[in-house]
């Protein structure tokens, strides 16, 4: 089984550098996969102890989608396996794709859990915890470990995800003048020609998750590129995306007021409904009694997608995409 595997599946890793992240993604795949073809795309070349199935390629300052892209343009083998620098298999996590692209004949792409590993950090536990929300992320059955057996779904992130590389080249692989939210595209066009997207729980990783300071950073993000992606990928994944500015664009909506009483009492119901919102969410992830740390991150979910959008109005997009971090 992992013999076939090592031969079959190139795994592709994008990061701006090598760094302590994508070292120990690295190992722990040593662990599982001896010989497993690695590549590696950074945005300047690294001089590393590596072994002889590593490869670097060199992108420059260029979006994830493009760096995916550039990488499996150098593929030959079957398939590709996507998964992030800050995550990390912790099991033979590969050796089901074979059974279930033979088992499903027309499936596309297969993907499992990114899950939360254990941690001290009381910012990075609640975030956890909100990444289970429906309004934080995309598919919330990508972060649980509950889901006991394979299903077909709509979307799966590309921080665990097999392609067939013929199919990847097909669709043309991800829109690369998105810095965030890549993996819509891909999701859709796979779906568009037919193909099917599994979730199988065996094919878990685990994904280490942000502070407040580095996820408020990342909600921005996702917003600024909201109404692009729509547009150019409608679908519920998309339209999910976009509507998660609307509580902040609602809060801007204050001088309407003014023109007349009516506005005044949609306005103060819409408030108390945000606010509502966030207590019960706020509830929903505190953790330890730290229900004013729960709500505060609660603001950040919910609002720093609507921040974003805005600023993306007014911000050239290289200022924006600074913002956006692996940390």
């Amino acid at each position: 089984m992992t013999k076939s595997v090592e031969k079959d599946i190139t795994v592709i890793i994008p990061s701006r550098s090598y760094d302590q992240n994508l070292s120990f993604c690295i190992k722990n795949i040593r662990k599982y996969y001896k010989k497993i073809k690695i590549f590696l795309i950074l945005d300047k070349y690294q001089n590393f102890k590596k072994d002889n199935k590593i490869k670097i390629f060199v992108s420059g300052n260029e979006t994830i989608g493009f760096k995916r892209n550039l990488a499996v343009k150098n593929c030959k083998t079957r398939f590709v396996c996507f998964i992030d620098s800050d995550a990390y298999p912790k099991s033979f996590w590969l050796n089901d794709v074979h059974k279930l692209f033979k088992k499903y004949k027309k499936l596309g792409a297969v993907g499992g859990p990114n899950l939360s590993p254990k941690t001290k950090d009381i910012e990075k536990k609640l975030v956890s915890r909100s990444r289970k929300l429906s309004f934080v992320t995309l598919n919330t059955i990508t972060k649980s470990n509950r889901e006991n057996k394979e299903c077909y779904v709509n979307f799966l992130p590309s921080c665990n995800l097999i392609v067939r590389t013929d199919l990847y080249k097909k669709v043309k692989g991800m829109y690369e003048n998105l810095y965030s939210g890549e993996e819509i595209s891909l999701n859709k066009n796979i779906r568009k020609l037919g193909y099917k997207i599994m979730f199988c729980p065996s094919i878990y990783v685990f994904h280490k998750d942000r502070n407040f300071k580095h996820f408020a950073r990342q909600r921005f993000v996702y917003g600024s590129t909201g109404l692009r992606t729509f547009l150019k990928f409608p679908c519920l994944e998309s339209f999910l995306l976009l509507i998660s500015s609307l509580p902040f664009i609602f809060i801007l909506m204050f001088p309407l007021i003014f023109l007349s009483e009516f506005y005044l009492n949609i306005y103060i119901l819409g408030l108390l409904f945000i606010f509502i919102v966030c207590l019960i969410n706020a509830f929903k992830i505190n953790y330890s009694s730290n229900f004013f740390k729960s709500l505060k991150l609660t603001f950040i979910s919910i609002f720093m997608p609507g921040i974003g959008f805005v600023s993306s109005i007014l911000l050239k997009d290289y200022i924006i995409k600074k913002l956006y971090t692996q940390k």
